[in-house]
């Protein structure tokens, strides 16, 4: 009788300390796994002149942390620490702050409706962005907008965009940047995320785009309830129902709403725009480039040179050409991309051009518009004009110039033809070169007729013009 108190006693025994010793390795794994590091904790290098005292008063919620970041580091001396020695400081002491977005430039019908105020105002550049507050770009809109961390967003026309978090750790450099596209397009530029809370991500509708430093775009239409994303520089990570799929550079992504993520396919090289000028003299201008395979309509941007971030002019193309038609003088950044079968839009092609456009006009001054001549001798003369080299004449058959007969580069204001023209009427122009070889604005167009006998109505006139008052 007396062995069972004696058993339970060493079961007893034996019970506390498998307890103790589960207990003990539970707290040694728990301290030996990298996660537990890396996501609760900050380490801080300290600089010359560092004190517990002036890190606690950048970094930490309250300057009376210092005791628990010296205790937490065991430092035995609080004024003053060597160049270089490593602080661990625990996430939650770390002060979070609200850092506004800036914006850095507005082009076209762009509204800010605040957290506070449900009605749009108009957005304006150096405007600042808050917590809570939805951008919303019209037809023609665009603007360019800086993070705290200096990363960049650009929003494209016909979008919305919802700023949910725009925070910073106090001076630690890590961010925490959360927005929502509820619809269209935007391209976004992050730099390298600091520390391990860092965070930038776009949400849709349809997924979350998660990065931690690179440049892609992201898409959503209400009316498809899908998600598109292509990845310039670096990767991300799209997650959607419950599964992450990472995509990188070179490739791109569709999600709709409500599945998993579509493997990443390739995108479309960028365009060749080798032959386009350099120098462009007048307006309307036609870009034309060489056809992408693969492409089924084109995205067309042109930027300020001193500010290739932002938009000038923005828009979709269904072939390859571009016709530019109002633009003010400067230099400017025209980019070129294939948009393929799934929409998805593939690398940039670029090219440097200057606008412009204060060079001559040249004016006709013979044939009269309307002459009528033999054909054997035709004298052309115009107005000779300042800053140009030489001049183009052109002849047509038609008054879009489609159908050219004659093309003539002229070092002076005036031409004789004296090869025999067919009867027909005909349409000509002058275009003023500048030295450089860029082609000005035709001049307006006038036309002349060709004929045997180009007084022969006039003759018959006369002959007849008796009898008619008999």
């Amino acid at each position: 009788m007396n062995l069972i108190p004696k058993a339970l006693h060493i079961s007893r025994l034996h019970s506390t300390h498998l307890t103790s010793v589960v207990s003990s390795l539970l707290l040694i794994l728990t301290l030996l796994s990298p996660t537990f590091s890396a996501a609760e904790e900050w380490t801080y290098t300290t600089r010359p002149n560092d004190t517990i005292w002036d890190i606690s008063k950048k970094y930490l919620k309250s300057v009376t942390y210092w005791k628990r970041l010296q205790a937490h580091n065991s430092v035995d001396k609080a004024k003053r620490l060597s160049p270089g020695t490593k602080l661990r400081i625990p996430l939650e002491w770390l002060k979070i702050q609200a850092a506004p977005a800036l914006v850095l430039s507005v082009t076209g019908q762009v509204n800010l409706q605040t957290s506070k105020n449900k009605t749009p105002k108009a957005l304006t550049t150096k405007q600042l962005v808050n917590i809570g507050d939805t951008v919303i770009t019209g037809e023609n809109g665009s603007t360019l907008i800086q993070f705290a961390d200096s990363s960049s967003l650009l929003v494209l026309k016909n979008s919305r965009v919802v700023f949910n978090t725009l925070s910073v750790y106090g001076q630690s450099g890590m961010v925490d940047t959360r927005l929502r596209l509820q619809q269209g397009r935007v391209e976004t530029a992050v730099k390298p995320l600091r520390g391990s809370i860092s965070r930038y991500e776009i949400t849709t509708p349809a997924a979350v785009a998660a990065v931690r430093g690179t440049t892609f775009r992201v898409a959503y239409e209400e009316t498809q309830e899908a998600m598109a994303n292509e990845v310039v520089k670096g990767s991300i990570n799209i997650a959607a129902q419950g599964i992450e799929q990472p995509v990188n550079k070179g490739f791109g992504s569709i999600t709709e709403k409500g599945k998993t993520p579509q493997p990443p396919v390739k995108l479309l090289d960028k365009p060749t725009l080798s032959n386009l000028p350099n120098k462009i003299r007048h307006l309307p201008f036609n870009f034309t480039w060489a056809a992408l395979e693969g492409a089924v309509e084109y995205r067309i941007q042109i930027s300020p040179a001193e500010q290739a971030d932002a938009l000038s002019l923005e828009g979709i193309q269904a072939d390859n050409h571009y016709n530019l038609k109002q633009l003010n003088d400067a230099d400017y950044i025209l980019r070129v991309r294939g948009v393929d079968a799934n929409k998805l839009e593939g690398f940039n092609g670029e090219h440097k051009f200057t606008l412009n456009t204060d060079f001559p006009v040249v004016s006709l001054i013979q044939p009269a518009d309307s002459a009528e001549t033999s054909g054997d001798k035709i004298d052309f003369k115009w107005s000779k004009e300042e800053k140009v080299s030489q001049y183009r004449l052109q002849i047509s058959t038609n008054i879009e110039f489609t159908n050219i007969v004659v093309d003539e580069l002229i070092k002076d204001n005036h031409f004789s033809m004296t090869e025999k023209l067919p009867e027909n009427t005909y349409f000509w122009r002058v275009i003023a070169i500048d030295e450089l070889g860029n082609n000005g604005k035709p001049s307006e167009t006038t036309s002349f007729v060709v004929s045997d006998n180009p007084y022969e109505v006039l003759l018959l006139l006369l002959y007849f013009l008796p009898a008619l008052f008999l």
